[in-house]
């Protein structure tokens, strides 16, 4: 039962909120008021506070534990993963999320907390951190760029664990099948994940910008009021 909730939590709460996250994210490379308005809305009221740690951080901080729990146990059953090498990448990716997880928390949530950083400026502190550069390496760039592959691997992989545990793909042409699918979408959202990040770092784009929508404002007395009309005023045509 520990091993099916463990399995749970790390595809329902967590791989819903990874895909979330990343699809707000993606906001920021057209607009970052759409995207400050989106955080905002998630992060604005103590309900939905309380949220974020019954939904987020209590099955993150279950699924981190038992993962280091079962690491130290046996592999898994032969048609879980493809062979132990993915075991071992699971293994690994997962020390790693547990690793940006707690970075990325840290540098942008527990600073609200402790020090009263505005949700607004998330996306400024975001794109300042990833367009640094020290000896002219973008390391945070790179640090996202690691953390978010480890992330979506660590989900990808342990998808066919799921559909195995959970008793949706019991036999190896099924499971295979997930496999391919899932490793699929995974390179995808990669892929779309890392053009963003360095789209960021550099101010190179690659997502389209956000059209203006308001017309600029006329200046000048007309902008006040509108011209009166020539028909009404006396001796308009002199």
């Amino acid at each position: 039962m520990l091993r099916k909730l463990h399995s749970l939590t790390g595809v329902v709460p967590i791989g819903a909120f990874l895909f979330l996250h990343l699809w707000m994210t993606a906001s920021i490379g057209g607009s970052r008021a759409i995207y400050d308005r989106q955080v905002g809305f998630l992060h604005g009221g103590p309900v939905l506070g309380v949220l974020e740690v019954v939904l987020i951080l209590l099955p993150l901080g279950y699924h981190a534990l038992y993962g280091i729990v079962r690491s130290l146990q046996p592999r898994d059953p032969v048609l879980t993963y493809d062979n132990d090498l993915m075991v071992v990448l699971q293994r690994v990716s997962g020390a790693v999320v547990l690793v940006f997880v707690v970075l990325h928390v840290w540098e942008f949530r527990v600073q609200t907390w402790t020090t009263g950083l505005p949700v607004s400026s998330y996306s400024s502190k975001l794109v300042e951190h990833l367009s640094s550069t020290q000896v002219g390496v973008p390391w945070i760039a790179l640090g996202y760029l690691v953390g978010t592959a480890a992330s979506l691997f660590h989900l990808v992989n342990g998808m066919t664990s799921f559909c195995n545990t959970w008793g949706f793909a019991t036999n190896a042409a099924s499971l295979h099948r997930l496999r391919l699918l899932f490793r699929g979408l995974g390179i995808i959202f990669f892929g779309l994940s890392a053009a963003l990040v360095v789209q960021l770092a550099t101010g190179l784009r690659v997502f389209p910008a956000e059209k203006a929508t308001v017309e600029a404002a006329a200046c000048g007395p007309g902008a006040i009021s509108p011209p009166p009309d020539p028909s009404t005023v006396p001796n308009a045509d002199r």
